[in-house]
This record gives C-alpha cells, structure tokens and sequence, in this order.
C-alpha cells in the first residue's frame, strides 16, 4: 500500500531544503518514492508550438509525452483532485509519497518552520492539524519535535510512523 507523508510549511521555510536531504536515505534502503510539488503560482508546463502544445490546443485534454528514459503527463485540472485521489491516480505503484505543500489536506502533516522568517508556524493553528514540527526553535508542543538537521531522525521517525 502506498504511503502518504506531507511536508508542510510556510514559504521559504526549508521544504525542498529538507526533502532533498531526506530522499537518498529513502532511496538508498529501496523504497520507491515520488513526489507530489504544490504551488500557487501559475505554471507554464509545454511551449507553444512544440507539438504536444499543439495536441492540447486542438482540444486533447491530456498529453503523455514520452522520451527514451522520462515521461511528462499534461493536462488540465478540471477536477480539482484532493491529495488522496492524486496518489491513487498517480502513484499506485510506489511505496511512499512524499507531498510538499497541500497543508489543508488530511494526511500526516510535518510541519518545517524556521524561526528567521518571521513567519507566524502553522502548527499555532487548528486548522492544519500537525502531527510533527521540524525547526530551529523548541517550543513546548504534544506532538515530536525535531531539529532542522537531524535528518536521519526525521527519517527514522517517518519509517516508523509509516511501517516503512
């Protein structure tokens, strides 16, 4: 069964930082892991007049382009699918999938937090639901607290909390 875990966060909080420390441990003991990038800014996936631009243009909703050792899925989000129905779309056949953003989705939630943005956490809130706080600081919380460097407790941790 595939496992979910999303790393959570305000921006330039240390996300993609932390993830692309933790990845290669993943890797490395074989667990196929893929990941799932929200982001709220509008992106431009396929350049007007390569030909897969033009398949979406003539109306195909969704183009699979493919090379020698890649694939690019493009398409529309007409259905806005929540994290779960993405994974189970997309992801069937991986062990874990780890999700950067999507703080609104019920999942298991690890929040990274650095003090230095002057950012207000979002473990503060009930409405994100935290189940572990990665950061610089070491407020008094119930739920695990790990530093921002400690990686490979952070992946311990994660392996336990999803029988990895």
């Amino acid at each position: 069964m595939t496992q979910l875990i999303s790393f959570v966060g305000r921006s330039n909080s240390g996300k993609t930082t932390l993830l692309i420390k933790l990845l290669p441990l993943f890797v490395a003991r074989g667990t196929k892991v893929a990941t799932i990038k929200n982001t709220h800014h509008q992106v431009e996936f396929d350049q007007p007049g390569k030909d897969s631009y033009r398949h979406r243009q003539a109306g195909a909703e969704q183009v699979l382009l493919v090379s020698e050792e890649d694939f690019c899925l493009i398409g529309k989000r007409e259905n806005k699918l929540n994290l779960d129905q993405l994974v189970e779309r997309y992801f069937i056949d991986f062990d874990l999938v780890i999700s950067e953003g999507f703080k609104n989705e019920k999942s298991l939630k690890v929040e990274v937090y650095r003090s230095e943005t002057g950012k207000t956490p979002l473990y503060r809130s009930q409405d994100y639901q935290i189940d572990a706080l990665i950061s610089n600081e070491n407020p008094a919380l119930e739920i695990p607290i790990f530093d921002l460097n400690d990686v490979e407790g952070i992946y311990d941790w994660i392996c336990e909390k999803l029988a990895l």
